[in-house]
Order: C-alpha cells, then sequence, then structure tokens
C-alpha cells in the first residue's frame, strides 16, 4: 500500500488552489492543484518520492471546495 502524502492546501487572491506536499525530511513543495494527475511522478529535493495517488487527489479537491465553501466562493 502507497503511503499518501502530507499536505495542506493554500489559496491564493484569485481563489486558485497550491497543494503544499511535506516531505519526511521537512522541504515542502508546492503545486498548482489543476496541474496535479496521479500518475504523474512528484519528487522532493531530497529525491523522495511525494506523488499523491488519486484518493489523496480527490482529499485534496474537496478541502478545496470546502475552504471556497468557507469564503462563500463558488
Amino acid at each position: 500500500m502507497i503511503k499518501s502524502p502530507r499536505f495542506d492546501i493554500d489559496l491564493d487572491k484569485h481563489y486558485n488552489a497550491t497543494v503544499v506536499i511535506a516531505c519526511d525530511c521537512g522541504h515542502e513543495t508546492r503545486h498548482h492543484l489543476a496541474s496535479l494527475h496521479p500518475d504523474k511522478q512528484l519528487h522532493c529535493a531530497c529525491g523522495a518520492d511525494i506523488s499523491m495517488p488519486a484518493a489523496a487527489l480527490d482529499l485534496a479537491q474537496r478541502r478545496t471546495d470546502a475552504l471556497k465553501a468557507s469564503y462563500r466562493v463558488h
């Protein structure tokens, strides 16, 4: 079973979502949510695999939707 990476969601002033992926080494990698795909390989600066499986991307999208709803943005 693949371990899902730890991540957080940031919204910019236009409410576009950026996923901040935390690596075990302490580095954080930022990617726009719209540009992430389940089959896209992502690596930390240390070389560790920080790819996000489909379930993690679905969770990121749900968190983004919840954040936008809390700000009353559609």
